[in-house]
């Protein structure tokens, strides 16, 4: 288990139509094609930016952490998140007037951005799931000790599961067990202490699957925190880091997120 603080991720700027974006390097780089996790944070804090439908080759949650917009038809807000398999369409992810901010996150580097219409062919089947779903990170009226949880992706059979949790004042809780495909948990109020470390908003702690539990254990102030567990590996394509061959269709990159 690995955490890390926003002011932990390294930054770097880049510009596209439309303004500067900045992303933050969680785990992994933007410049790493390998099979270890990859998480990042986007910036697009300029007025209405789009990015066009497209897909990767590997799993992948989003996590909307600032600004309004859409992704698809589904209207997004501070906290929402986003989960697509591997192979599967999704956007386009449009932010408003003030732009839009969200996590990147994934078992492995994708080896792949393919824009749609147009790349239909790379797609090694049938688009498989696409969810979005909205997490409350409101912590008024939780106790002293208190810990409230909401199940936002009922468990899947392939271990695929999203819970949210709130804690209230000096709450602890174990979070979910890591029997899946492996875990991301983004904090998105409040904090929770990692020994003597601050994990403040925007925090993300990596789970790799069969470690243990992950603890958490709020501060004064409580915290919510959004705990999303990925398919366990199968024979759909993408489900399984060990098999993905790095680089095979670096060609088809378009410079996405």
């Amino acid at each position: 288990m690995r955490a890390v603080a926003p002011e932990d991720a390294r930054k770097s700027e880049y510009q596209r139509e439309g303004g500067t974006g900045i992303r933050h390097d969680y785990f992994g780089q933007k410049s790493d094609l390998d099979q270890n996790p990859q998480g990042f944070l986007v910036e697009r804090s300029y007025p209405n930016p789009v990015i066009n439908p497209h897909f990767h080759d590997v799993d992948q949650f989003q996590v909307v952490v600032e600004g309004y917009g859409r992704i698809g038809k589904r209207q997004v807000k501070p906290v929402s998140f986003h989960y697509a398999d591997a192979y599967t369409p999704y956007g386009p992810i449009i932010g408003e007037e003030e732009g839009i901010s969200f996590f990147t996150l994934r078992n492995c580097a994708s080896g792949g951005h393919w824009t749609m219409p147009g790349n239909k062919q790379h797609m090694p089947g049938r688009a498989g799931r696409n969810v979005a779903q909205v997490f409350d990170t409101d912590l008024s009226g939780l106790k002293d000790g208190e810990v409230k949880t909401e199940d936002l992706i009922e468990r899947f059979e392939d271990g695929l599961q999203v819970r949210g949790y709130h804690l209230g004042p000096n709450a602890e809780t174990d979070a979910l067990p890591s029997d899946g495909g492996g875990q991301y948990h983004v904090v998105g109020s409040g904090y929770l202490l990692d020994g003597d470390k601050k994990l403040p908003r925007k925090s993300v702690i990596r789970v790799n699957p069969g470690e243990d539990t992950a603890h958490y254990k709020a501060g004064p102030e409580g915290a919510s925190v959004l705990c999303m567990q990925y398919p366990f590996p199968t024979d759909r394509p993408g489900s399984d880091p060990s098999k993905m061959k790095r680089g095979e269709y670096v060609e088809l990159r378009n410079g996405g997120h």
